[in-house]
């Protein structure tokens, strides 16, 4: 497979890409001539140490030499009243969940350190024994992730791969039971400190393979490329551009390769100490080489994508047992279905922390959703909410609750489906 972008679409991307690295770059230099000294560097070896007295207080119920571990164990039971997504035909099932968690945390030397965060788990369906997960399932969150400080830079490589099934998070797919996926992004990041100014350069290479037959032609490989200056305006208010650009490559030619590219700016402040506010906007562009089977004949969608994209994200501590963050966003997306997929969301959740041993929290979202074309040029809306609870039985023992609704509205027949989802589940802490 060639990893040469199009000729077609070189030019102009190339010349938005290299802001990627040199705007941050050259914000910085001017911002660090004029510097004042107003903290401790994040990079340097007060940070360092001050990160190594955080693991030495970071609970642990195994330790092999210097290498700190965390290990538990979670056995889950859940009811889905609608496993495959469907509006007719509804299919029921009671799946059994086992998962075992492992943290492990090595400080190398002072200054650098390794750390892995390992969920492997697997699902059982009583009735529906064709669903099984293939696989041993990762979670979302796992990682390998070393750390090194150097002077004024903070250098992070890592891995994270995730393996799940569950088509709940696509929001454009239907009549799916298993969305069998495996995802990893290895890659490295630099934090580079000037005091008033914090410059962070990012690649990674990441990588697609769909654990079903029915989706191959969604595997692909990702060069992902960011970059971002953010400047202390004040103690309590911080402003700065952000970048990013990724190259898509597809295994098979039904979707599109495409170069995604976005160049915005942000701002966040503490607008209280209980009140603190994000936000962020700029402009995203996506092209394609239209050399897959979704640019010509019915399935025609050859379009380009230049739109601007905006999100907020509030947070807010109601007070010292309630806490709530409400975000919002405008985005685009590669999609399922077709070249691109368009979304609007807003999120809320809320903590409630008032019964002593006992954490309540609740959520709700709503997305409204526009795919490009492609096999189902789909018209979308999604919202749902969930409830749960966990109590703390014992120093080792913890019990979970949780209700999950979800409500899909499409344009297309036979493309809604309702979902409500009960679980219950417990972890033993080793």
């Amino acid at each position: 497979m060639s990893v040469t972008p199009p000729h077609a679409h070189v030019n102009r991307p190339s010349k938005c890409i290299a802001l990627v690295f040199f705007l941050p770059l050259l914000c910085a230099a001017s911002i660090a001539r004029s510097q004042d000294v107003v903290r401790p560097s994040l990079a340097g070896e007060a940070a360092a140490e001050a990160r190594r007295q955080d693991i030495e207080h970071i609970p642990y119920n195994l330790l092999m030499g210097p290498i700190r571990f965390r290990v538990s164990a979670t056995l889950g039971v859940e009811y889905n009243d609608n496993i495959n997504l469907a509006e007719v035909n509804t299919q029921e099932d009671v799946i059994i969940r086992p998962q075992v968690n492992v943290n492990a945390i090595w400080p190398v030397t002072q200054l650098n350190t390794l750390r892995l965060d390992l969920g492997l788990g697997y699902a059982f369906y009583i009735d529906h024994s064709n669903a099984d997960t293939s696989g041993v399932l990762i979670s979302p969150g796992s990682q390998l992730a070393f750390d090194i400080f150097i002077g004024d830079f903070r250098i992070n490589f890592h891995e994270r791969p995730s393996l799940q099934q569950d088509p709940i998070a696509e929001l454009a797919l239907s009549n799916v039971v298993d969305y069998g996926r495996f995802e990893n992004t290895v890659g490295v990041s630099v934090l580079w400190d000037l005091n008033k100014a914090v410059v962070t350069l990012g690649y990674d290479h990441y990588t697609y393979i769909s654990t079903t037959s029915t989706f191959n032609y969604l595997n692909r490989n990702a060069e992902e490329l960011s970059g971002n200056v953010d400047f202390a305006v004040s103690s309590t208010t911080n402003v700065g551009l952000e970048s990013y650009a990724v190259f898509n490559y597809y295994d098979q030619n039904v979707l599109n390769d495409s170069i995604d590219y976005a160049i915005g700016a942000f701002a966040e402040t503490q607008l209280t100490n209980y009140l603190k506010v994000r936000v962020a906007g700029g402009y995203q562009w996506i092209s394609f080489n239209n050399g897959g089977v979704v640019s010509t004949g019915p399935f025609h969608d050859s379009g380009k994508l230049s739109d601007y994209y905006a999100n907020i994200l509030i947070s807010h501590r109601i007070n010292p047992a309630i806490v709530q963050s409400l975000s919002a966003g405008h985005e685009s997306q590669l999609g399922v279905n077709s070249n691109y997929i368009t979304l609007n969301y807003i999120r809320h959740t809320v903590s409630w922390n008032i019964i002593r041993n006992t954490l309540l929290s609740t959520e709700f979202f709503y997305e409204d959703a526009d795919e490009s074309g492609g096999f189902i040029r789909e018209h979308l809306h999604r919202f749902g909410g969930a409830i749960a609870v966990g109590y703390q039985l014992t120093p080792h023992i913890t019990l979970g609750l949780r209700y999950q609704y979800t409500q899909k509205d499409s344009n297309v027949p036979l493309r809604d489906y309702t979902q409500n989802r009960v679980s219950l589940d417990g972890t033993y802490s080793f």
